[in-house]
């Protein structure tokens, strides 16, 4: 891995988001004891090789909620492999003092007493890094501690802890994190604060598995949102597009940049073995 930052550069912040782990399946020939090892060793060697001030976790570290064939693993067979991963993947994955947060998925429909049980954390969440303070919103808040098998309920953005929050710090910058933005379900207020509030940079979100930039619109001020892509099974019709991986974020003095990054692994797909080099993509600057 060749990292271009040196000691002497302008202060800045470092923040590694992810989602969609789904610490519980076989794929690409990756079973859960490999990934596990695999997913350790890569965030290990990013904190050696630039260590990282906080560790930002967007849902989806199971399948303990699923409608689909063997159904989820909670309500089956009482099995949580979201408090799995906080058990065996969080104490390699953040040093002391590593900020970390860790909001729930679609697949974790636990309600917010039975969350923290498990995995010691809050359903939502927030985090000042530097100059930018992070708002991590449930959007999958909808019909919790279910009795039947679903995929979870979006129920958008909550307005009222948007405002508090930006109330609260008023002179971060902000940036919106959720499990999933779906923007055709927001509500008009959500969409008039997103283009009209100043503050607000971006939004990053997980669910669909792909590492993305795209713009949300005139009628969200063309703010950009930003696809965390996955540590499990590809979204994108060519799975090579979107490898494991995970996005960094660094908070400089006048902006912030991020990019996807794609370690080193080896993946069977169709039959075929093979290796990938580290590489970087989908990178996006913007500028406070």
């Amino acid at each position: 891995m060749n990292i271009n930052h040196s000691k002497t550069e302008t202060k800045r912040t470092r923040v590694i988001l992810m989602s969609d782990i789904h610490y519980c399946n076989e794929w690409y020939g990756i079973t859960p004891e490999i990934k596990r090892e695999m997913l350790c060793a890569d965030l290990e060697r990013e904190y050696e090789e630039d260590p990282y001030q906080a560790l930002l976790l967007l849902g989806d570290y199971s399948l303990d909620h699923w409608a689909w064939n063997t159904k989820g693993t909670y309500l089956t067979h009482g099995i949580s492999n979201a408090k799995r991963f906080v058990e065996h993947c969080l104490p390699r994955m953040a040093p002391s003092g590593v900020e970390v947060r860790m909001i729930a998925g679609n697949h974790e429909q636990y309600g917010e007493a039975l969350w923290q049980k498990l995995t010691g954390f809050n359903r939502k969440d927030h985090l000042v890094c530097g100059s930018v303070l992070f708002i991590l919103l449930d959007t999958f808040g909808g019909d919790l501690d279910p009795v039947e098998h679903s995929d979870g309920t979006y129920i958008g953005a909550n307005m009222a802890d948007l405002r508090v929050l930006m109330a609260r710090y008023p002179d971060k910058k902000v940036i919106l994190c959720a499990h999933w933005f779906d923007m055709q379900k927001e509500t008009d207020e959500f969409r008039s604060f997103i283009a009209q509030e100043p503050r607000i940079l971006c939004l990053f979100c997980g669910h669909n598995h792909i590492s993305k930039v795209v713009s949300t619109g005139e009628e969200y001020g063309n703010k950009p949102i930003i696809y965390t892509g996955h540590y499990s099974y590809s979204g994108d019709m060519n799975p090579v597009h979107c490898l494991n991986g995970y996005r960094e974020v660094l908070i400089m003095e006048d902006g912030i940049t991020s990019k996807y990054i794609v370690p080193s692994h080896t993946y069977t797909m169709e039959a075929v073995k093979f290796t990938t080099e580290y590489a970087e993509q989908d990178d996006v600057e913007i500028k406070f």
